[in-house]
């Protein structure tokens, strides 16, 4: 370590930095790309609930209407 020029430490120290934040900002990039996918997943689910809510009520008309019919 002590033949290593002190202008050396300095690139050593510019290079590690560069990692440091790459590294920082892909983690920061997927937690917005899951960010925005749960987002996307919880409109979807929104949709199909209000779908399967419909689907119940259908449903719940149709048993009605059995259940009226004399025998």
């Amino acid at each position: 370590m002590e033949y290593i020029p002190w202008f050396v430490w300095i690139v050593l120290a510019g290079i590690a930095a560069g990692v440091i934040i790459t590294v920082v900002n892909s983690v920061n990039g997927r937690k917005s790309e899951l960010a925005q996918a749960l987002a996307q997943n919880a409109e979807t689910n929104e949709r199909m609930l209000a779908r399967l809510d419909g689907i119940d009520d259908r449903l719940r008309s149709v048993e009605k209407t059995l259940n009226d019919i004399p025998e």
